[in-house]
């Protein structure tokens, strides 16, 4: 029998006030992990949470933090950020000088070392370092903002991730970022997909008292 898809809820549009409410919400939902954007405004062209941000998260709990390096830095980030044992991050290869080095860096903290794949960045960087590898990121819209659309050929793209990470000597992870409405989730987990980054969108408009609903709403899609 399968794992249960794992749930990685957002806080890139939680109102800082309100990050109490959600993260006693994300707990009763035992949540694999909070996913956590670091935004440098040149990979991307906006600027998000940092090194005091995290530090407030990690006064409020201790679930796994997901943090997901959006910056032209991540050599450095990953030695100056607070990575703990059990947490997950992952970077942009494509703007890292040592990729493969950065993840070895990152598992020698105990925590998962993942990749993340913006639309048109290939497949092959999976390929190359698989045996250091725990899970891929795969981005289903531009990165940097919320409430994007899909882009076309992201199922297939997830397939073919798939594909190649089964043949790896243990488990890696495929958590898909951008668009995961409970109507594309049931989809993106028949196309590889073992976690999903939830939630950005929606509980910015309904609140954090809606995120137990929301993960309830997630499950009952994939499982049909």
């Amino acid at each position: 029998m399968s794992e249960p898809v794992k749930i990685l809820p957002s806080l890139m549009c939680e109102r800082p006030w309100e990050m109490p409410e959600y993260v006693a919400a994300f707990e009763e939902s035992h949540v694999a992990a909070i996913h956590f954007d670091v935004m440098d405004g040149h990979y991307v062209p906006n600027l998000m949470l940092g090194t005091d941000d995290l530090a407030a998260v990690r006064s409020l709990t201790s679930l796994p933090v997901d943090v997901h390096l959006m910056a032209t830095n991540p050599d450095d980030l990953v030695r100056i950020l607070d990575i703990r044992a059990g947490d997950w991050c992952s970077f942009h290869p494509e703007v890292a000088l040592q990729p493969y080095r950065i993840l070895q860096d990152i598992r020698e903290k105990g925590a998962r070392a993942g990749v993340a794949l913006s639309p048109a960045v290939p497949v092959s960087y999976v390929e190359e370092c698989l045996e250091v590898l725990d899970f891929v990121l795969v981005m289903a819209v531009n990165p940097g903002f919320a409430g994007q659309k899909m882009v076309p050929g992201h199922l297939g793209k997830l397939a073919r991730i798939a594909s190649v990470v089964s043949g790896a000597d243990h488990p890696v992870d495929i958590v898909v970022d951008g668009n995961t409405t409970p109507e594309h989730a049931r989809a993106m987990v028949a196309a590889g997909a073992t976690g999903l980054v939830v939630g950005t969108s929606t509980l910015l408009k309904e609140g954090p008292d809606r995120f137990v609903a929301l993960e309830q709403e997630y499950r009952k899609a994939i499982e049909g």
